[in-house]
């Protein structure tokens, strides 16, 4: 092609081509933070410019740091490990426009601009100045095709059993007050707590049987609440009523006991079903429920999405997949861009609490790509983020095409012949006609799963007579057939997505979303996101964000344009 040439661009060890720059690469003479030839400079100090006092000692760049960092996560190193690289390492030094005889830094500095980062929602802003570069040089696409997955982490806690959750706890708060003021630990400890809370709990034997595990558990309660009000109490000092871990003792011991109308302290009982989210606010049966002198509600542990399972993090949480796995940990969100003809780039990241649900987080993905003008024309997702009221708000909202498989009838499988789908609406006279030819009487408003929902009944007289009843109602006593619809909107999306996701060509299309199984599983073996380096919500999400970026970063060095 006329007037095009080819510019090999360069991050460390990392290169990649691409045809005809145009021009719209950023150019520095000093301290260039990011490609060679063309140079795109990925971030630069006005970047982080909110980040620092204007004034003191001038330190190292901010936007050294960032590569620095993004660069660590690309090639799974620690913080000694990168800092060493900067210094002996003569494609880092290339990468990050630095002479030969640069010293480094200590790697210290590191972990005090993650602690920078963890403020607000700096992290998020390092990820979008990386992609509005790439944007700038023609790499990414405005309104293109995106797709999105999920995986989850695993916390860098252990997996401790409801004993051993109130008894590291307590240690664990013992062990804060004793650093802080051990005069006046002294001064409220009970005889037997070293003994018990001297070790953690890891290195003791657990009670056996259950008369045993009760009575351990019940004196550990005793011990807690004993600390939490000398802890709470006025006279307390302040610092130690403000610790962390004193707070998640109370937390926990809320959680996990309660008193009984005698005023005995008692440990709460088990779950008896897994947390679902759609299940919060409503009431929950109970073995207990009736029992004299018993309130079943208060007596049972909360939900995994509310529970603390280890006091070294607390917003760690419990989830699982039915299954397949049980972990402890997040999830991790990942939304890239897959254009045909450009390379593809990780350019939003969503971390949460393990049991949140993928259809939870998929708004606040459409709201944060909208507000950086990155919204996708089309987005693919999996059966976990589709709905029809996902596609709706998706199409309204943001004007995104959403293309995922809508779930199958949960209940085909009692109804053998005849699908909702094979039954005609008639949005005006509110009523439905079977294949049969007979029409139901209107239908009336209903909720199901807290949402608005139309409850159509067939009348029995009508049903009862019907040759292939048994094929259509599923049942042998009599009953009309009942069928659930969506308001229409959702309805109709529903009805045409399930009959176009059997298609080859609709399949065709959807193919395109297996890649992000593919990213995901980069980011897991090649880049260590599977295990969390740092505990809390907002560093775990810093840890996702750089190694989204140095994704990115290796994604370029193997793009080849065609």
């Amino acid at each position: 092609m006329a007037g095009c040439r080819w510019d090999v661009v360069r991050v460390g060890r990392f290169q990649w081509r691409r045809r005809g720059w145009r021009g719209r690469l950023i150019r520095r003479e000093h301290r260039r933070c990011g490609f060679g030839t063309g140079w795109i400079d990925l971030f630069v100090d006005e970047d982080f410019a909110d980040w620092f006092p204007a004034d003191g000692r001038p330190g190292i760049s901010p936007a050294q740091l960032a590569l620095v960092s993004v660069l660590q996560y690309a090639e799974n190193l620690t913080d000694r490990q990168a800092a060493r690289a900067v210094a002996c390492r003569i494609d880092w030094k290339y990468a990050l426009g630095v002479e030969l005889t640069e010293p480094g830094f200590d790697h210290s500095v590191l972990s005090e601009f993650r602690d920078r980062l963890a403020e607000g929602d700096r992290a998020d802003q390092l990820l979008a100045v990386m992609v509005e570069r790439l944007v700038d040089a023609g790499l990414v696409k405005r309104r293109g095709r995106q797709r999105t997955d999920s995986t989850h982490v695993l916390a860098a806690v252990r997996k401790l059993s409801r004993v051993e959750l109130v008894a590291e706890t307590m240690r664990t708060a013992i062990k804060a007050v004793e650093a802080l003021d051990e005069v006046w630990l002294a001064g409220v400890a009970s005889p037997g707590w070293d003994a018990r809370y001297g070790r953690a709990v890891r290195h003791e034997r657990q009670p056996a049987g259950a008369a045993a595990v009760a009575q351990y558990v019940e004196q550990v309660g005793a011990d807690g609440v004993e600390l939490l009000q000398a802890a709470l109490a006025a006279e307390a000092p302040s610092a130690i009523r403000n610790l962390a871990e004193v707070d998640i003792l109370r937390r926990v011991w809320i959680q996990q006991f309660w008193y009984d109308e005698s005023g005995r302290l008692r440990w709460r009982e088990a779950k008896q079903s897994r947390a679902r989210m759609s299940r919060q606010g409503t009431a929950r049966r109970s073995s207990r429920a009736g029992a004299a002198g018993d309130d079943a509600e208060p007596a049972r542990v909360p939900w995994s999405s509310l529970e603390i399972v280890s006091p070294h993090d607390a917003e760690a949480r419990f989830s699982h997949k039915p299954g397949k796995i049980e972990w402890v940990g997040y999830k991790d969100h990942q939304t890239e861009t897959c254009d045909d003809d450009r390379p593809r780039v990780i350019v939003h990241v969503v971390t949460t609490p393990a049991p949140q649900q993928d259809i939870d987080v998929l708004g606040r993905i459409h709201d944060d790509l909208t507000g950086r003008g990155l919204e996708p024309n089309e987005h693919l997702l999996d059966s976990g983020y589709v709905t029809p009221e996902v596609v709706h708000h998706a199409a309204t909202r943001h004007a995104i095409t959403v293309v995922g498989p809508v779930r199958l009838d949960p209940t085909a499988a009692e109804s053998p012949g005849f699908t909702k789908e094979d039954f005609h609406i008639n949005w005006e006279d509110k009523t439905l006609t079977c294949p049969q030819g007979t029409t139901s009487p209107p239908w009336k408003p209903t909720m199901a799963d807290r949402k608005p929902r139309l409850s159509v009944l067939f009348r029995r007289s009508d049903c009862r007579g019907c040759s292939v009843r048994l094929q259509c109602t599923g049942n042998v006593d009599g009953k009309g057939r009942h069928i659930l619809l969506l308001p229409q909107p959702l309805q109709e999306i529903q009805t045409r997505t399930r009959a176009q996701q059997k298609t080859l060509e609709w399949q065709k299309r959807y193919a395109m979303r297996a890649g992000a199984e593919a990213t995901v599983s980069e980011t897991v073996h090649a880049h260590g996101l599977r295990h969390c380096r740092y505990r809390g919500l907002a560093k775990t999400h810093i840890q996702h964000v750089l190694t989204a970026a140095g994704t990115n970063v290796i994604g370029l060095s193997q793009h080849s344009p065609r």
